[in-house]
């Protein structure tokens, strides 16, 4: 036995003697940016005789280290590949500032890779998350060497996070504790029970959400207090974006990857969305975006289970091998992956395959239109609801959502795993309910769903949030699709317009979220509306003041009142896909 554990481990050191001798690392190597701050990268580099190579780069606010696997994997395939630790982070130097100098400091990076011997003059950026979003940020800046990039569920500032749709999350100061150390502060970021119990405490004692960071980490954070004081997507928020010009000059192949649970979907959807609307024709034929049934972490890691859904194997990319096809094709003229067979490619729930188009205005051909009404009903019990209609309501009535801000008492978290599946309660607080007939054939909705509403409010502000689901024959649950808003907002986010109490106006939810599925034959979609009471959102009392300043003391209980008449027609627009 011992002979053959010596034998066994002088096999094991050989193969990693010979595994280190594959690639060469230069850890925490000095990268000067233009006001003399050095920031730390590590540097994996193919063991040849080749002299220079093509990069890929991750820059990054989560320490070098998470990319080792990934380093080792691009090396071996004759690339350099970089990790870069966000300025403040890692061993980088200086402070660290999320958003704001990531874009200029992108650009030094690329402009000093781009000058050593070892690099042949064409880099590649690739990441998920904040990692997505810098690469916009770093070719906003135009670095010459910069060939291509591969933004994967890339953040949206101010649009889906530290806010979104105007109402800041609780989730944003939690991050920020994460990222906020030289190292990672991971055991505090993944201790549930602990942010649990200060959302709840902020919830129940209505304390202002100004003082979320005190209440949850006993001092002030200078970045949240920076965040909130831009609730309105601002000149703060637009500037870390391109501009019309700046998606205009874009002439480099692109790949974008997010998925239809992606928290940061609305963020990637606008970039890509943005860059077909006022890029250059070359540019938009040579962006590729890949939509799949995956969450957050899903685009970089994918699961065929997911809230008690379930998909079909062929969801499951292999993504590490597809962003190596794709910068093969990009920067070693390859060819183009196979996988890509048009420039957008979505994946169909429910028929467990990948459907194609080339652009993403083709992937439905029609709607459907229901009109929200209830002759017979409140709406309030889903047992006795309000109706979805094809047809205009020839009556006119009213519906109304009760929300008292300091009504803490019976607020129950779903804690399930299913999300995605878990049933509607027959009844809820501050919530309507409308729920359409049977289908008469299977439905394929692909796209994003609109509401409308007529409402007034009693109040100058709230919170409320729209969602769909499908229900089928043997009452089976399944989540679509979700918007939520807050009111102030609703002419836009940059432009905040309070309500005049008693007054009626036209609202649209238009959902951020692209989905695809095939609701059945037989199904009924269910339209869900509530006021928003979350102990893990910033809290709107109502007041119309700056929320996160509001305090018990400017409470105000609001009446919703949702109106569909001949004249006020409230509907919600349900995008259906093409059925070859």
């Amino acid at each position: 036995m011992k002979q053959i554990f010596i034998i066994s481990s002088l096999i094991f050191f050989c193969w990693t003697l010979a595994f280190a001798q594959e690639v060469d690392i230069k850890l925490y190597q000095k990268i000067p940016m233009r006001d003399g701050i050095n920031l730390s990268a590590n540097i994996y580099l193919p063991e040849s005789e080749v002299e220079s190579y093509p990069v890929i780069l991750i820059y990054t606010p989560y320490v070098n280290d998470e990319a080792v696997e990934r380093g080792m994997f691009f090396a071996k395939q004759g690339y350099i590949f970089i990790t870069l630790d966000l300025r403040g982070r890692g061993n980088s130097e200086g402070e660290y500032r999320p958003f704001e100098k990531d874009g200029v400091d992108g650009y030094d990076a690329i402009q000093w890779i781009a000058k050593q011997d070892w690099c042949n003059g064409k880099i590649g950026m690739m990441g998920g998350s904040y990692r997505g979003m810098v690469q916009w940020m770093t070719l906003k800046n135009k670095p010459e060497a910069l060939k291509t990039i591969v933004p994967t569920a890339a953040v949206g500032p101010g649009d889906d996070f530290p806010k979104e749709d105007g109402i800041f999350v609780d989730y944003a100061l939690r991050w920020l504790n994460l990222t906020g150390g030289v190292s990672m502060n991971k055991s505090l970021f993944v201790n549930q029970d602990y942010w649990n119990s200060k959302s709840l405490k902020k919830y129940k004692e209505s304390i202002p959400f100004k003082d979320w960071d005190v209440l949850a980490l006993g001092k002030r954070n200078p970045i949240f207090q920076t965040w909130i004081s831009h609730p309105d997507f601002d000149s703060y928020w637009q500037n870390f974006y391109p501009s019309k010009e700046d998606y205009k000059s874009f002439d480099i192949p692109i790949l974008t990857i997010t998925g239809y649970f992606d928290g940061d979907q609305p963020g990637a959807m606008n970039y890509y969305e943005n860059h077909m609307k006022y890029g250059n024709s070359n540019s938009k034929s040579n962006h590729y975006i890949i939509l799949g049934p995956w969450s957050h972490g899903g685009t970089r890691n994918p699961a065929i289970e997911l809230g008690g859904l379930s998909f079909g194997g062929n969801s499951k990319l292999d993504m590490m091998q597809l962003h190596l096809e794709w910068f093969n094709w990009t920067l070693k003229n390859g060819k183009k992956p196979e996988f890509l067979e048009d420039r957008v490619s979505y994946y169909m729930m429910d028929q467990n395959k990948w459907k194609y188009a080339n652009q993403i205005g083709n992937v439905s051909n029609d709607t459907i239109t229901y009109y929200l009404s209830s002759p017979s009903s409140d709406a309030k019990l889903f047992i006795n609801p309000g109706h979805l209609s094809s047809l205009k309501p020839s009556l006119s009535d009213t519906d109304t959502i009760l929300y008292d801000p300091l009504d803490t008492a019976n607020w129950v978290s779903y804690t399930g795993s299913d999300d995605y599946t878990a049933p509607i309660p027959i009844e809820e607080k501050g919530r309507v309910v409308y729920v359409s007939n049977a289908l008469d054939a299977d439905t394929p909705i692909v796209g994003r769903f609109e509401v409308a509403l007529y409402l007034s409010l009693n109040v100058s502000d709230t919170d409320l949030q729209v969602s769909l689901y499908e229900i089928n024959k043997v009452g089976e649950t399944k989540y679509i699709g979700t918007d939520m808003l807050r009111l102030r907002y609703r002419e836009g986010l940059n432009q905040p317009k309070l309500a005049v109490p008693g007054e009626v106006f036209f609202c649209k939810f238009n959902t951020p979220y692209f989905t695809a599925l095939e609701a059945k034959k037989g199904s009924r979609l269910v339209l869900v509306i509530n006021a928003i009471n979350s102990p893990y959102l910033q809290k709107n009392y109502n007041s119309g003041k700056d929320v996160s300043t509001e305090t018990r003391e400017d409470a105000e209980k609001a009446e919703i009142s949702i109106y569909h008449s001949p004249e006020k027609t409230s509907y919600i627009k349900i995008p259906v896909g093409l059925k070859n």
